[in-house]
């Protein structure tokens, strides 16, 4: 049997080069390996990440700086005496980053795996958002800055 496939990433060159660098550097952003969606509702944000294969003890969630972090790593076991004819599965460590608003309630974050994929629940924390700054005066006439 003859199994041909494609390589390298379809598109341009520097796509693969990025991607190639992102992988030696343990962060693979590319999507078909943890795909990625962020959905906007009144009152919380669901944000999807496909991890087909990965158990709850395979993935690490953490809130640092503003940044919702989700990494893991898929890890392939191959069959002692096996011999390989073809992979193209994804496998390796990855890590997708997402900037979040201010006005992300971080006490009251849910995670949910479901058949490959994990649901993060970001709800809006009502006094996060703008208000009113009151600006002092001097009234003996000096001026601070």
């Amino acid at each position: 049997m003859n199994w041909n496939t494609l390589l390298h990433p379809a598109g341009s060159p520097f796509v693969a080069l990025r991607r190639d660098f992102e992988r030696q550097l343990g962060l693979d952003s590319h999507p078909a390996y943890a795909g990625m969606s962020v959905t906007e509702f009144e009152d919380r944000w669901e944000i999807r990440v496909d991890v087909p294969g990965l158990k709850e003890s395979d993935i690490s969630i953490t809130m640092a700086d503003g940044s919702l972090v989700v990494e893991g790593e898929r890890v392939e076991l191959k069959p002692e005496g096996a011999n390989e004819l073809f992979n193209d599965r994804a496998k390796g460590k990855f890590r997708r980053v997402l900037k979040v608003r201010d006005q992300v309630d971080v006490s009251n974050i849910d995670a949910e795996l479901n058949d490959g994929v994990l649901l993060v629940t970001l709800r809006r924390n009502p006094e996060a958002g703008a208000r009113k700054i009151s600006i002092r005066s001097k009234t003996n006439g000096q001026c601070n800055g």
